[in-house]
This record gives structure tokens, sequence and C-alpha cells, in this order.
């Protein structure tokens, strides 16, 4: 009986062993995998990353961090209260004002937020969605694109989506992460109203979820009202609800001004009418506008993908024992998220004013991912669980490695055309501010007494790239025109200079910059034209006939 009793301790502890291993063997692989996606998304973020000239967006953000002290750089900052250029400030000291140290910040913060929509599909569904979910997030152009900007956009979603990882944990936090969590949270509502708003639904989806399951908790009715509070404020539920009243104090003193930002014709007369399909849209950017689908392409099978995953939630819970409670699957949150952010925009742009703008949508960008790798995960349980009848164990294991293959297959394709056939590297679509002004400083010689240079649409945007290059060029700070009429010459015919050089940048065709061959005839002919990247730089020299040769 001994004997018997010892080898099956001894069978027992076999058993368990080979299970700890698999365990560890799955985890394992998990984190290499994930440790490949990770390097792979820094070549993508990082590769080029200063080859392309600072756009004007971009310019205008490194003008309002060198006014010489942070408190200037966030005076009359019309999005909130300049909470982003305040980072970017202190960014530019430490690392240097080049064009790759400065958008290095987002570059970094693009990666590490490839490792919290991972985190985040691990922790609240499985390893499958977490890989799926984070080489699909690697890929993705928007996430690419704003990873290479110097602008406040990444690292205030992955501020955003940190947090929301600490809050969804079912843990209590340390008082450290919750002061983290604030300020964090805090930090973004500030950068921009849009940023606000993702918080703003995503402490929202969080409380209700937590209250629907508050109420369904066993033995609740032997409570009486005030003691089944008591419990849910001492517990998780009620520290994320401090979490949430702390931002709801701050949210009274912001809304004024983030009205008042949202109103502001100055900010919004720029924006396009919303897209007949928003979702759509939106897809379209998150893969590079990709046409290669048999239906119309990636992005509307993606919506249409969406749309089933209700269903696939339904049906995997039917046809699998279910891990965890209807309240807690993954897929209320970011449904939350990702499709509330939406419609509250798509309603604003309908009866208020336009607000449909792509990357206003980088904020609540990783809820989308996230839904993608958990719809993806279940329906690889199901294919797997059909063509399969082996044990749980290697049904798991089996699954994940089907989901890495796929990851695998979908990068692989992805990378290649978005880099060999969209040429997103080679492309440079936008405004070349850079190659302009090495142009005046390779080309303007010597004094410029006998020179006057005139741009559009301000001066600053070249003498940021003329003084970092510690170029001699000066260019006239008054010349800030639209469009160039005749009369607004009348400070050139009077000077009399014998060469004028007019610059214009930034979407030539939007604001339909006027030469000033017109403006200047007869004093002045046309000599020489350069074509940049959405620029244009014309030279004119005052005619032998009106007195100069």
């Amino acid at each position: 009986m001994e004997n018997d009793s010892e080898s099956g301790n001894e069978s027992e502890l076999d058993g368990q062993k080979k299970e700890n291993l698999s365990s560890l063997l799955e985890h394992k692989n998990y984190l290499l995998t994930l440790g490949v996606i990770l390097v792979f998304s820094g070549i993508m973020r990082f590769k080029g990353l200063d080859t392309e000239s600072f756009w004007l967006d971009e310019l205008t953000t490194l003008h309002a961090i060198s006014q010489g002290t942070w408190r200037a750089t966030m005076e009359g900052w019309l999005s909130m209260v300049g909470m982003g250029t305040w980072l970017m400030y202190f960014w530019k000291l430490i690392v240097g004002d080049s064009d790759y140290a400065l958008r290095s910040i987002s570059a970094i913060t693009g990666v590490v937020l490839v490792f919290i929509v991972a985190e985040f599909a691990r922790r609240f569904h499985d390893q499958k969605a977490a890989i799926i979910a984070a080489s699909m997030f690697s890929i993705s152009h928007l996430a690419i694109l704003y990873s290479q900007e110097f602008r406040p956009y990444m690292f205030t979603t992955t501020f955003i989506w940190l947090s929301f990882l600490l809050i969804r944990s079912e843990r209590k936090l340390t008082r450290y992460e919750t002061i983290l969590c604030i300020a964090l949270l805090s930090f973004a509502y500030l950068v921009h109203y849009v940023a606000g708003l993702v918080v703003v639904i995503g402490l929202l989806a969080d409380f209700f979820i937590r209250v629907a399951r508050a109420m369904k908790e066993k033995n609740v009715a032997y409570r009486s009202f005030l003691v089944r509070v008591g419990l849910y404020l001492k517990g998780k539920s009620g520290q994320c609800l401090k979490i949430s009243f702390a931002l709801a104090m701050l949210a009274v003193f912001m809304l004024e001004k983030m009205r008042e930002d949202s109103s502001s014709t100055n900010h919004s007369m720029w924006i396009n009418d919303t897209p007949t399909r928003p979702v759509v849209s939106l897809f379209d950017y998150f893969f590079a506008f990709d046409t290669r689908g048999s239906i119309t392409d990636i992005a509307e099978a993606m919506w249409y993908f969406v749309l089933i995953t209700p269903f696939l939630l339904i049906m995997h819970r039917l046809f699998f024992k279910a891990k965890r409670r209807l309240s807690s699957e993954l897929e209320w949150f970011v449904w939350a998220v990702g499709g509330g952010t939406m419609l509250v925009i798509v309603l604003y742009s309908m009866y208020e004013r336009n607000l449909w703008v792509s990357r206003y949508f980088v904020f609540s960008m990783p809820a989308w991912y996230i839904l993608f790798g958990v719809a993806i995960s279940r329906v690889i349980d199901f294919f797997v669980k059909i063509s399969d009848k082996s044990s749980k164990e290697v049904l798991e294991n089996r699954s994940m490695v089907v989901a890495i293959v796929f990851s695998l297959f979908f990068v692989l394709n992805s990378a290649h055309w978005y880099v060999n056939e969209y040429e997103y590297y080679e492309q440079g679509g936008r405004s070349d501010f850079k190659g302009m002004s090495e142009w005046l400083d390779d080309n303007v010689k010597g004094d410029q007494d006998d020179i006057f240079i005139i741009t559009q649409p301000y001066a600053k945007y070249w003498n940021l790239y003329l003084n970092r290059m510690e170029s001699h060029v000066i260019i006239d700070e008054h010349t800030r025109w639209g469009h160039v009429q005749p009369g607004q010459a009348n400070q050139i015919i009077d000077d009399q200079p014998f060469e004028v050089i007019h610059v214009r940048g930034h979407k030539l065709s939007m604001w339909d910059y006027d030469r000033l061959t017109l403006a200047l005839n007869p004093d002045y002919e046309l000599v020489e034209s350069r074509e940049f990247i959405e620029g244009h730089i014309d030279v004119y020299h005052r005619t032998k006939n009106a007195g100069l040769s």
C-alpha cells in the first residue's frame, strides 16, 4: 500500500513537473516572440527617423519650445495648456535639438506602446492575442507615422494606455502606482481634448464594468446596501473610483478651456468633412491605404471582422468553458474606448463642427488593435479545436504556434508592401523646409544688402533650420504674406534690391500661394526656379532697363 502511495505521488510529481516545464517553455516562446516583435518595431520606427524634413506642425512645436523657458513654451498654445510642449522642452534640453534626437521621444514611446498593447492583451485574454495584437500594431502605418514625428501624440498615447493597464488590473495598486496613474492621465488630459475624451471614456467604461460585476457578486443579498458600498470602496473598484474622481476635478476646471479650443475656428477651419464610412477610413490609415484586398481592401475587411466580434465572443464562451465572467471579458473595455471615441467625434462633427482627423484617433488606436488580437485569437481557438481533438494543453500549444505563424506572415507581407511598394521611407510627402533652408544657406552668399528674401507662410519655419545650421542667411521677418497682391510688393519696389528670393512651402495647392512675377513686373524678371517636396523657390533679378545691372 505504501509503495502504491509512493508511486502515485511520484507519478503526480512527474505530471506536475511536465506541466511546469510546458508552461515555462510556452512562456519562454512568448517572451522570445515578443522580443522579436519589439526589435522589429524599433527598426521600423527608428529607420529614416531624420531623413525627412520637419514639416509645419513639427516646426511649430520646435518654435514653441525654443522660447528660452518652460513657461514661455506653454503660453499661447491653442490645444489645452501646452503640457506636450512642456515635456518636449525638457526633452530638448536632455538630448539636443537635432531632428533625430527630438523625434526619438516619439520613436522610443512608440516601441514601448507596442509592449503595452501586448501586455494588455496577455493579461486580460491570452498570449496568442498579445502576439497578434503586438505584431499587427508593430507594422501599423498610423503608429509608425506618429512615432516618427516630433509631436505629442505617441508619448501621450503611451501614458494613457500604461495607466489603463494598471487601472484595469484586479490587484490594488500601490500608493506610487496610484499617483502615477493620476499624474499620467492628468498630463494626457491636458495635452489634447481628444486625449481627454479617451481618458474620460476609458474611466467611465472601467467604472460601469466594475459596477456591473459588483452587482452580481455572490451573497450580496445578505449584506446591507451600506456594507456593500463600503466593501466596494475599500477594494480595487474604490481605488479606480478615486482615480476617476481626481481626474473629474481636473476636468471641471479645464472644461471651459476645452470648449474654447474645440470650438476655435482657427483650430478647425482646415478640417475636411467627416468620411462617409469613418471607421473604414480610419482603418485605411492603419493599413497604409492598402488596396490589395479582394473585397475592397484590408481596411474594409477588418471593419466587417470587427462587426462580428460580438458573435465571436458569445460563441467562444459557449464553445469553450469560460475562464472568466462575462463582465470581465476584455472586449467590453476596448469596444467602449475605440468605438466610443469614434462615435462621439462623428456626432460632434455632424452637429457642431468638423473634428474627424485621422491623427486624433492615435490616442484610442491601441483599443482597435487589442480587439483585432483578441478576436483573431478566438478564431484560432475555433479552428484548432475543430481540426484537433487532443488534450487542452496540446491544443493551447498548437494555437500558440498558429498565432505566431499568422503574425509572421502578416508582418512579412505588410512590411514588404509597406517598404517596397508603398515606399513609405522614400516618398517624402511632407514639406521640405530643411531642403529649402539648405538651398538658401548654399546660394545666398556674403551680405544681404542687395537681397530681399520673402517666405510664405512664415519666416520662422525656415529660420529654425537656418539657425540650427548656424547659417548667415537672414529672412525678412515682416513679410508674412498670404496671397501676394501687386500692392504688397511696394516695399520691394521702394527698396529696389537687386535680387528677390521668394520661398514658398507647405501644401502649395492648398494655400494657392501666388508667384511674385506679376507683382514685380516690369522691374524684375524670373531667372531661376527650384522645386522641392511641397515647396518652391523663385529667384528674381532687377532688370537693366530699371537702372541696375
